[in-house]
Parts: C-alpha cells; structure tokens; sequence
C-alpha cells in the first residue's frame, strides 16, 4: 500500500513539475529551482490523496506512465501559457520596429531582452495576478486529475490539432497585439523616406531612431486603457483551451 501511494505521488508529481516546467510564471529564469521543486512537491501532497492509488504491473509499464504523465502536464502547460508567449513575441517584433533591437545588441550585460517584451510580459503577469489568474491556474491543474486519470491520458489527434492551432494562435496573436505599433512605425518609415528624398542632407539616422521610439511609446500609452478588456478576452480564451485540451486527452 506505501509502495502504490509513492507510485502515485511520483506521478503526481511529476504531471505538476511538467507544467510548471513550460508556464511561464513558473519557468521565470530569476526563480530559483529549489523554489519550483518544492512547490511542486507541496501540490503534490495536497493533490495525491484525492486522486486514488496507482499500483503500477511493472517497472517498464510504470516508466510509460510517467512518461504520459510529462507528456500530460507540458501539454496543458503549453496551452496555458499561450497568452504570455504571445506577449513576448508581440513585445519583440513591436521593439524591433521601435529601434530598441539595437539597444539589445549593445547591452553590456550580455542579456538579451527586448525591452518592449519584458513591458508586455510584465503587464501580463500583473494583470494576471490581479484577476486571481494564479489561483485559476492551480484550480485547473489539480482539476485535471479529475478530468485525466493518472495513466488515464491518451495521445488523440483532436488534442494535437487543438495544440497546434494554439501554437499558431500565438502568432496571429502577437501580430494582433503589435498591429497598431507596425502601423505607425510603418508610417514613421515612410514619411522619413520622402524627407530624405526632399532634403537628402538630413541624417535619417539620427533623426529616425528617437522618432519612431518616441511614436512607439506615445502608441503603448494610448493602447493602455484597452490593454485591460484585450487581456481578459485572451484569458478568457485560455481557460476555454486549456478545458478542451483536457477533454481531447482522455
């Protein structure tokens, strides 16, 4: 009976590690390891006794459920995740266009981030957290015990092409968030053209780069009071996925 409930606990566990794995709140690079193991480890506690004991037939049978398992959590943690990679690819190619690329290149630390990225990512995670997002997050993982049994889950093409349609969600996605930027800097590039054509003596160069930076920002600023009802409807739209993922699994 001990040795069925650590089995289980083990699968739990590892379900929880996967997904923490891939999330992106959880795979933060300044959080320490030691922090996401033990989180996982203290889900895991509290979620095995409820879930039933697992008495695994054999040593090789058990490595294939623990491998389901994995493929399990970094599955729903993918799905989850899909807004916030969404963020950060919108953040880059809206910083790429501002000019801040060259800021990345020249940063002395070695770190390559895009400024307008971390801002989107960040805006994100706050607003996340003020919708009690984490705790919809931890909700939805301990209730995908009920809806996929440990061993339970199954590799169906319905789940695939949901994963799939998510990932490519994601770009349409970033390219919905970053449209109003690309349009102005779009129009910033032209307009710089034809003064260079009028007065070629102008250094477009120095005159471009606080241009378009200063445009950029002004269009964050304005989007910022609809950035709130844009986030939700995406979150909204996670949460629908991420029920659906799991249903396709089992």
């Amino acid at each position: 009976m001990e040795f069925g409930y650590l089995a289980t606990f083990l699968l739990v566990f590892t379900r929880i590690t996967a997904f923490m794995a891939v999330f992106p709140i959880f795979a933060l690079s300044g959080m320490p390891v030691l922090a996401k193991i033990g989180l996982g480890f203290i889900l895991a506690l509290v979620v095995t006794p409820v879930v039933g004991t697992v008495e695994p037939d054999s040593s090789f049978g058990y490595a294939l459920d623990v491998a389901g398992e994995v493929l399990v959590g970094l599955a729903i943690g993918l799905t989850a995740g899909m807004v916030f990679y969404a963020l950060r690819i919108g953040g880059q190619l809206m910083g790429m266009t501002m000019g801040f690329a060259v800021a990345e290149l020249l940063d002395p630390t070695g770190v390559r981030n895009n400024v307008v990225a971390e801002f989107m990512f960040l805006l994100g995670l706050i607003f996340f957290f003020s919708i009690d997002g984490h705790h919809a997050v931890i909700s939805a993982l301990t209730k995908s015990f009920e809806v996929i049994p440990l061993t339970g889950g199954a590799a169906t093409g319905s789940a695939a092409l949901l994963v799939a349609r998510c990932i490519g969600g994601i770009f349409s996605t970033a390219l919905q968030l970053a449209a109003p930027v690309l349009a102005v800097m779009l129009a910033v590039d032209l307009s710089l053209g034809l003064m260079v054509r009028m007065v070629p003596q102008i250094n477009v160069f120095m005159l471009g780069f606080p241009l378009k930076v200063t445009a950029g920002l002004l269009v964050l600023a304005g989007l910022l009071p609809a950035a709130g009802a844009v986030l939700g409807r995406l979150f909204e739209q996670m949460a629908g996925d991420v029920l659906i993922l799991m249903r396709g699994l089992t």
